[in-house]
């Protein structure tokens, strides 16, 4: 009976230890699932402020981007009037000079106006 005694206090005290461990285990599972949480948020957290600064660098890229293209557009449409009116202030000139040749010369300007007439008559009588 001595020996059943023993075997039963031995077992029961077996009993309190595993239960201890288990709590043991079952409290670091807890914290583990904790720990796994508060990494999932601050994952969450750094991955959305990663890409606020992305969108803002994007936006600031397209932004320059833009700016340029406006000024080149700008700078193109400048370039071409003045182009468009050197070639009118030429023209306006080369009106002027002709004119002048014209009046000064009446003779020689019908003899190259019948002569260029009848070089354009002639070429375009060959087809």
């Amino acid at each position: 009976m001595a020996a059943t005694a023993s075997k039963t206090e031995n077992g029961s005290a077996m009993e309190k230890t595993v239960s201890k461990d288990t709590d043991a285990v079952s409290d670091q599972i807890a914290t583990l699932r904790a720990d796994v949480a508060a990494l999932t948020e601050l994952v969450g957290e750094i991955t959305s402020r990663h890409g606020r600064e992305a969108r803002s660098r994007v936006d600031a890229a397209a932004h320059d981007l833009k700016d340029r293209a406006n000024h080149a557009v700008h700078d193109a449409r400048d370039r071409t009037e003045e182009a468009l009116r050197e070639a009118g202030r030429r023209a306006a000139e080369f009106e002027d000079n002709t004119r002048g040749s014209i009046q000064s010369n009446p003779f020689q300007a019908v003899g190259i106006a019948a002569a260029v007439g009848f070089l354009m008559g002639y070429l375009g009588s060959r087809r």
